[in-house]
């Protein structure tokens, strides 16, 4: 049978699982805004700034009002936080379900309330195995077309740091679960001294915590190797500590009671580079952008960053900026 048409019926008959018309606006939509991995709920309840993104995440219920239904999406309190739609599908309406939903969401400060706008939704049951076929499509053209990277200009010069090398995609092989001996494979190849139950326990944590708000895994697996090497009990001359090489005040922040365990290490330090990647993506509207001053922020602090204007002129800083997106575009599939 022609390859061609034999992953054409396979995809018609993913269709045919539900409303065939309403799974592909909904596939075109995630496609036209570049989704190709949903996130948890608190990668919404950490917003700061605009974002469109892929939610999944449990329907409560909904509510009419001035010509306008709003969705009841589950938070991880247990409270709700509404979603407005001009209109929604038949099957959203007074019903409690798992979905997933596109969203556009903004908070205008860390404390304001969030507003958020439904683009399209579907079934978590529909879109499921379409989003795996999808991954396992992409993953075989992977592994038979050589990817070949093209110089951006965009990156040259950025905030005083030039990486030469192309974005990163943002496509996963695998879904995360499957993923996770190949990140512990990694863990324990960069730090031999960790136990194979470490190592596990570091990739678990690492894909668990990225999916949840919404940060690339490979960004973090980047980050923890120029931070401690993944050494949980890393300690540096300023007192930063653990994995992630999280600073004493930021402990404090986000409630950790130990910053040499590998998990609670790994919470703070993807919550904290992913508000740095918020502050910056709203401010400068460019993910690049946002990526260099957001990795400056992690290592010399916000103030630092603001004072200078961009990047610090510290060596350490410039430094760990370049070894940090260098290590993450190679982990991406790209050299330098």
């Amino acid at each position: 049978m022609n390859r061609t048409f034999a992953a054409s019926i396979l995809f018609l008959s993913l269709i045919s699982l539900g409303n065939a018309q309403g799974i592909k606006d909904y596939v075109r939509i995630r496609k036209q805004y570049g989704i190709l991995e949903s996130v948890g709920i608190p990668a919404l309840e950490t917003l700061f700034g605009t974002r469109t993104f892929e939610i999944q995440g449990v329907v409560k219920g909904s509510f009419r009002a001035d010509n306008r239904t709003s969705l009841l999406l589950e938070k991880t309190d247990g409270q709700t936080q509404v979603v407005d739609a001009d209109s929604v599908p038949d099957w959203l309406v007074g019903t409690e379900i798992p979905a997933r939903l596109i969203i556009k969401a903004t908070r205008d400060d860390n404390d304001g309330p969030i507003h958020a706008t439904l683009l399209a939704a579907a079934k978590e049951e529909e879109i499921r195995p379409i989003e795996v076929a999808m991954v396992a499509a992409a993953t075989k053209a992977s592994r038979t077309k050589p990817r070949v990277a093209q110089k951006n200009s965009r990156h040259k010069n950025s905030s005083r740091v030039s990486i030469n090398a192309t974005a990163p995609t943002r496509i996963w092989s695998l879904p995360a679960d499957e993923a996770t001996p190949y990140y512990a494979a990694f863990v324990k190849k960069d730090n031999p001294k960790l136990s194979k139950e470490e190592a596990y326990r570091i990739a678990q944590g690492i894909l668990g915590f990225s999916k949840k708000y919404g940060v690339d895994a490979r960004l973090i697996v980047a980050m923890c190797c120029c931070e401690s090497d993944f050494n949980p009990n890393e300690l540096s001359h300023a007192g930063a500590m653990g994995l992630g090489q999280l600073m004493p005040d930021t402990v404090s922040e986000y409630g950790i009671s130990n910053p040499y365990d590998s998990i609670e290490n790994l919470y703070g330090t993807v919550r904290e580079i992913r508000g740095h990647l918020d502050k910056y993506r709203a401010e400068t509207g460019d993910e690049y952008q946002a990526l260099v001053l957001g990795l400056a922020a992690y290592n010399a602090g916000e103030g630092a960053v603001k004072r200078h204007g961009g990047v610090p002129p510290y060596r350490e800083t410039q430094g760990y900026v370049r070894k940090v997106i260098k290590l993450y575009y190679k982990l991406c599939g790209y050299q330098s």
